[in-house]
């Protein structure tokens, strides 16, 4: 899929969320409209400003979809939800180079790794490590170079 691709499927989910939807499926649609807006911001084709717009529009889409989730009720989606929060902010970063986005990953994944572990989820628990792994590494490359 290509730049356009990614673009074309946010305006399906965007106007997908116009219309009445059970709740279920409009957390789905919300879902897929950040890993839509995600995608397309990550181009290499896409200027940088509307990149880092595209992971902005994402990152307000997660933000209102961690709304619905109740970590006690829905660990592994709320721990799912907070992980693509993450990944945005590290989108966001490798545009940007600010500190502050790793600094926001960091915290989209506070308490992930505690629900996770109480759940059992183990799977979804060794993801989470890892992209709390590479931002530990990012972090630790940073004060190297400095």
């Amino acid at each position: 899929m290509d730049e356009q691709d990614f673009q074309s499927a946010a305006l399906i989910y965007q106007d997908l969320l116009l219309s009445e939807l059970p709740a279920d499926l409009r957390v789905e649609v919300q879902t897929n409209l950040a890993a839509a807006l995600c995608a397309a911001g990550q181009d290499e084709l896409v200027p940088k400003d509307k990149a880092i717009s595209l992971l902005d529009a994402a990152r307000v889409v997660l933000v209102d979809l961690l709304q619905h989730y109740k970590i006690g009720e829905e660990p592994a989606s709320w721990a799912s939800g907070r992980a693509n929060l993450a990944l945005v902010h590290l989108a966001r970063y490798r545009l940007t180079d600010g500190d502050q986005d790793v600094l926001f990953a960091h915290l989209a994944l506070d308490g992930t790794e505690e629900a996770l572990r109480r759940a059992g989820d183990l799977e979804m628990l060794g993801w989470i490590q890892s992209i709390r792994d590479y931002l530990v590494e990012l972090r630790d490359r940073r004060s190297s170079s400095r």
